[in-house]
């Protein structure tokens, strides 16, 4: 399923005035590993406060929360800038997770629209689940290569 801890077509590109200073590696690091704390903490009081059985409305809802918390992640790493070779796997890793945001709202949509449960939902759009689960690996793979080890969760971990 998703790495919400985590766990994307924007470039992180600075733009004029509005280029923030890079970071050295071990900065990047400690910033990278503190978004991915709070999205972890976040997971844990979603989980804490889902309804299982929750339907329609209220299945959307629970998507759209879990959604936010992938968002605020996004946007967190999207905002980081270290040594230049991280650019391009700053990038892709924000892709994927927006990838992932993508197939979520999908998901989410087909929730409200026909009156689902979460599982149902799911189950309804293996292709989109499909799509979600490749984008979260990609997303994990490039936290491994930067090297940002603490925002890796292991399944069953």
């Amino acid at each position: 399923m998703v790495i919400l801890a985590v766990v994307a077509a924007v470039a992180l590109a600075a733009c004029g005035g509005d280029e923030r200073p890079r970071r050295s590696l071990p900065a990047l690091t400690a910033a990278a590993e503190a978004i991915c704390a709070d999205g972890a903490a976040r997971a844990e009081r979603l989980r804490a406060d889902a309804q299982p059985g929750a339907r329609g409305a209220a299945a959307a809802r629970e998507i759209a929360v879990t959604r936010a918390a992938l968002r605020t992640q996004i946007g967190g790493f999207r905002r980081l800038r270290g040594p230049e070779a991280t650019d391009a796997p700053i990038a892709d890793l924000v892709r994927y997770l927006e990838s992932a945001d993508a197939g979520l709202a999908v998901i989410e949509r087909a929730a409200a629209r026909d009156d689902l449960t979460v599982d149902e939902a799911v189950r309804s759009r293996p292709a989109v689940v499909g799509r979600v689960n490749r984008a979260s690996a990609q997303a994990a793979d490039q936290l491994l290569a930067l090297g940002w080890l603490g925002c890796v969760v292991l399944p069953g971990g």
